[in-house]
């Protein structure tokens, strides 16, 4: 007999209130147990009709059965519209993104270019800062990999074999761990601003055509060839920033119209989401849920007391659907939450940076120095 049989066969002798043990017992301790247990009881003992209607719909009750939700629970906002209704109406005692202690080496903060992937298995963190990259453990101590690129500013992603670095214009190239090129592709008229990874060996980059940003687009290249596939989204981007991968579908940041545009993989456009968000600039995926963070406005905007603040720098927690979960404020003073969010050791990664003043023979002047990067747990 096999195994499942003889389990089945020895069950079979116990009484009615041991097996109602057991499985309340295997559907605490599983979630794949309890899932198939909800199955089978929607299939033979579905509820009632009126407490369908009399509890699971009911206005009065329903802020009652979401309150207890925590923000991982995020999918009861897209059951229906009163569903999403009371998510909103219970988000204030939620559980939310709270700031933790983050010792991030500050000789990898410079003034125009720090950004971070996380290396597959999750254990290092990949950093590009000015010409350096270099390999972090969940410490922050180096692992002893670094070495040096040919351009200063540029976008990187990370796969098990190579480590991708754009040049901030038009190429893009492949090195191994190591820090030796082994691939390199160029585009004949876009830059390409950023790029991912996909699965099957793709590699996704934003083209961004400064002139004319309906042709702004995305190309599909071999991940480990660098070779061209093909080309897909234009007309649907305008100016462009961030995307991710999030299952079977590739979401993009159409920045300047202030939305979100969905790709499946192999190109096709599927849908747009907007939401409450101004001028989406970066993304970050987590289990079921995006992490957006906007453009900060450095033309910088008077608030209610005439103070000098830049405008657009929170951080949205977003269903796959786009239904809002939880917003991170802004930060205290004039620094902002840049652009290019990761998710590490359990923890979202967010670069800050800042607006400084200086004045020289030309006159004022302005730059953006990185102040650090703060995490937040709750990812």
């Amino acid at each position: 007999m096999a195994p499942a049989s003889r389990v089945a066969a020895r069950l079979a002798d116990l009484s009615h209130a041991q097996l109602l043990e057991i499985a309340a017992a295997g559907c605490e301790a599983s979630t794949q147990v309890k899932n198939r247990a909800d199955a089978i009881l929607a299939a033979h003992k579905p509820l009632a009709q009126w407490a369908v209607e009399g509890v699971l719909l009911s206005s009065d009750l329903v802020p009652h059965l979401l309150a207890p939700l925590q923000l991982k629970d995020g999918a009861a906002a897209a059951v229906c519209s009163r569903w999403a209704e009371g998510w909103k109406a219970t988000s204030e005692g939620r559980r939310r993104l709270t700031r933790v202690a983050l010792d991030f080496p500050r000789d990898l903060l410079g003034i125009d270019s720090l950004n971070m992937v996380v290396a597959p298995g999750g254990d290092e963190l990949v950093v590009r800062s000015g010409h350096t990259v270099c390999i972090l453990g969940r410490d922050m101590s180096s692992t002893g990999i670094s070495f040096e690129l040919p351009t200063y500013k540029g976008e990187i992603a990370a796969s098990e074999e190579f480590i991708y670095a754009s040049a901030g214009g038009r190429e893009i190239r492949c090195y191994n761990h190591a820090g030796t090129e082994v691939a390199k592709y160029e585009e004949p008229e876009k830059a390409i601003v950023y790029s991912v990874l996909g699965p099957g060996g793709q590699l996704f980059c934003l083209l961004s055509d400064m002139e004319d940003p309906a042709q702004n687009e995305i190309i599909d290249l071999d991940a480990r060839t660098l070779q061209l596939r093909h080309r897909f989204g234009l007309s649907h981007l305008n100016s462009v920033g961030g995307m991710v991968v999030a299952g079977d579908e590739l979401f993009v940041c159409d920045t300047w119209n202030d939305r979100l545009q969905v790709f499946s993989l192999a190109g096709e456009h599927r849908r747009s989401i907007t939401g409450e968000w101004d001028r989406p600039e970066d993304l970050c995926f987590v289990k079921d849920r995006l992490y957006l963070v906007e453009m900060a406005d450095y033309m910088y905007e008077e608030d209610e007391e005439g103070e000098l603040n830049p405008a657009g720098r929170r951080i949205f927690v977003l269903s796959l659907q786009g239904e809002t979960l939880d917003v991170y404020p802004d930060l205290e003073g004039q620094a902002f939450v840049s652009d290019r969010l990761c998710c590490f050791d359990g923890k979202l990664l967010a670069p800050v940076r800042d607006m400084v003043q200086q004045e020289d023979d030309d006159g004022i002047y302005e730059y953006y120095p990185y102040l650090g990067v703060i995490a937040l747990a709750g990812a």
